[in-house]
């Protein structure tokens, strides 16, 4: 039996990527044959099982430990969730090592991943994180809302650069990840309006400039 491609609505035919859009003379003709190359990281089953929906759409799935000197962009990330196991012998501990181990190094990690992304690249950052146990105190609301916090610093570090961050919640199929992916729409019950649509007077560098000036916050 053939695999079968994940739904998009009107076909992978329809769906656009920016090496189509601007592939307009013979040398973009060139680079829009290049492979679309894709990093996944998070948890190696999903990971495994999210690489083959995006190798049948047409695409090039990679590791970081390709990502050597020299090797080409990274057209599309996307961050997915790991599990992580619950250490120490109070509540306040054991949240503190699922903040630290798990949502806090997705934040590391994304900066690891930045220098190696393309000037138009999408970036979707996937929920998860649960704990292994599943008595551990867990707020998905809170969980999202960091990353959506996450997604607003990538998109200030990468400014002015229009590469396109999206969240999405750890619940969403791996077929439906990947027409996010491809069609860069929003996740109704994951997004939150830019900085740059809350307030027209602000941008994404002017915000990094003033993060970056900060001497210390008080949190």
């Amino acid at each position: 039996m053939e695999d079968q491609w994940p739904y998009v609505p009107g076909g992978f035919d329809d769906v656009l990527t920016d090496r189509d859009r601007q592939a307009s003379d013979p040398q973009q003709a060139r680079t829009r044959m290049a492979p679309i190359r894709t990093l996944i990281t998070g948890s190696p089953d999903r990971v495994a099982a999210l690489a083959a929906v995006f190798a049948r759409a047409g695409e090039e799935p990679v590791t970081l430990d390709e990502l050597g000197p020299g090797a080409a962009a990274i057209d599309r990330y996307v961050q997915l969730g790991t599990t992580v196991p619950a250490r120490g012998e109070t509540v306040v501990r054991r949240v503190h090592s699922f903040l630290s181990d798990g949502l806090l190094e997705r934040f590391a990690l994304a900066e690891r991943i930045l220098p190696l992304l393309a000037g138009d690249a999408t970036v979707l950052i996937v929920g998860g994180n649960l704990s292994a146990e599943t008595a551990m105190p867990d707020d998905q609301a809170a969980r999202l809302m960091m990353l959506r916090v996450l997604a607003h610093a990538i998109r200030a570090d990468l400014a002015p650069a229009r590469v396109r961050v999206r969240v999405v919640s750890g619940d969403r199929s791996n077929e439906k990840i990947v027409e996010y992916a491809l069609t860069g729409a929003k996740d109704p019950h994951a997004e939150l309006p830019t900085l740059d649509s809350l307030d027209t007077t602000r941008s994404y560098e002017d915000w990094r400039t003033q993060v970056l000036g900060l001497a210390q916050v008080e949190v």
